[in-house]
């Protein structure tokens, strides 16, 4: 008994001398650490033309450093970076995967590839499709409150679910998800370049829409947000709301939107609910709310606002696209997978014809409401 309990500390002792570190150790010094990637067409003959954005830590500040590479792959250019005597790349830090329009355009998904099948990038990295001519314009943008421009982008695009609900916040693993989900299309975030009177400042700018895994179009980011309420991923931001007497601004406090597939008669429907709490933020109407009966009519028109325009969403894209972004063919695909057996080969066909059906409830909750409006005269 003896023998064998110092047998098993002896193994242990081992196991600990020769487990004593990480197999895949590198030298920091060694490697360049990349937060972000454009994607754009070749040029001279090749298929891609990749820019690299990484850490430079040469000096005593942290800063960007772009590094341009060709090649027939993705792994191709990335092997090819070497060649212009720059140290081997790095992409556990990598944020951001910044596509051009143009090659969105041709499909995305041979160029995705490396990215789920590599070891080193984590697939919580968020795509964004460039509305510039190319990818690598973005990048070449000088930072405004970050040292790294990807980083920027990339805490953009997650203040964005909280604060805006303008543009979808998707990461790889979601795209992936989207591009072989049944009765889901793809969607992504947009930036682009807005020109100010003395500089320039990049903005997110509503959804790119795929048929498949090509883009074929885009919405704004006003539609971008009743997009949103109806994928249940509104989280903040804020509701406008146009009334009789002038705009009422209301800040989202909570949002939970519940969409009930149904099949009478084998024609498939969808009911769309959704409850929303949000606070009176701003006032710019004629008309007193601070009164029991004025929340009434707040809560009225938002309602309204929300019905309306989420209807007039569904209509439009049934109507010139034809592409279910909203998902809903996946809720056949979950609820009636017998259904779904059947149809989804029609379900292009079916989508546009599908009835969907809108209500809302709000229920505004709001200390605000104390203050009196500004009364202006005598």
């Amino acid at each position: 008994m003896k023998t064998a309990k110092r047998f098993c500390i002896l193994i242990l002792i081992m196991n600990m001398m020769l487990l004593g570190g990480c197999w895949n150790y590198h030298e920091l010094e060694d490697m360049s650490l990349v937060t972000g990637v454009a994607i754009d067409k070749g040029i001279s003959g090749h298929t891609y033309h990749l820019t690299f954005e990484f850490v430079d830590l040469t000096g005593d500040q942290i800063k960007s450093k772009l590094v341009e590479s060709d090649g027939n792959s993705i792994f191709d250019c990335i092997r090819n970076v070497t060649s212009k005597g720059e140290k081997k790349l790095n992409f556990t830090e990598c944020k951001v995967i910044i596509i051009s329009q143009d090659l969105a355009a041709q499909g995305i998904s041979p160029f995705l590839d490396w990215f789920i099948r590599d070891h080193e990038p984590r697939m919580n990295l968020n795509l964004i499709i460039s509305k510039e001519k190319t990818a690598n314009k973005i990048l070449q943008e000088k930072p405004i409150t970050d040292e790294l421009i990807s980083l920027e982008i990339w805490k953009a695009l997650n203040r964005n679910v909280t604060n805006l609900g303008k543009v979808p916040c998707v990461e790889l693993y979601q795209a992936i998800n989207m591009l072989s989900d049944n009765g889901t299309s793809l969607i992504l975030p947009t930036i682009r370049i807005e020109k100010l009177p003395t500089s320039t400042a990049l903005v997110l700018d509503g959804t790119a829409l795929f048929e498949g895994e090509k883009l074929f179009g885009y919405i704004d980011s006003e539609k971008t947000k009743y997009l949103l309420f109806i994928k249940n991923q509104i989280d903040g931001g804020l509701l406008l709301v146009d009334t009789d007497s002038g705009k009422l601004t209301l800040e989202i406090v909570e949002n939970v939107t519940k969409l009930t597939p149904k099949i009478e008669n084998n024609e498939p429907s969808v009911d769309i609910k959704i409850k929303m709490r949000a606070m009176l933020s701003e006032d710019q109407s004629s008309t007193d709310h601070n009164t029991s009966d004025g929340i009434k009519k707040v809560q009225l028109d938002a309602e309204k606002t929300l019905t309306n325009n989420i209807s007039d969403l569904i209509t439009s894209v049934q109507s010139q696209t034809g592409s279910d972004i909203f998902g809903f063919g996946s809720l056949f695909y979950q609820n009636y997978p017998e259904y779904w057996k059947k149809e989804k080969l029609k379900w292009k066909e079916q989508f546009p014809k599908l009835k969907c059906t809108v209500s809302a409830s709000v229920k505004i909750e709001n200390t605000e409401l104390l203050k009196e409006k500004i009364k202006v005269g005598g």
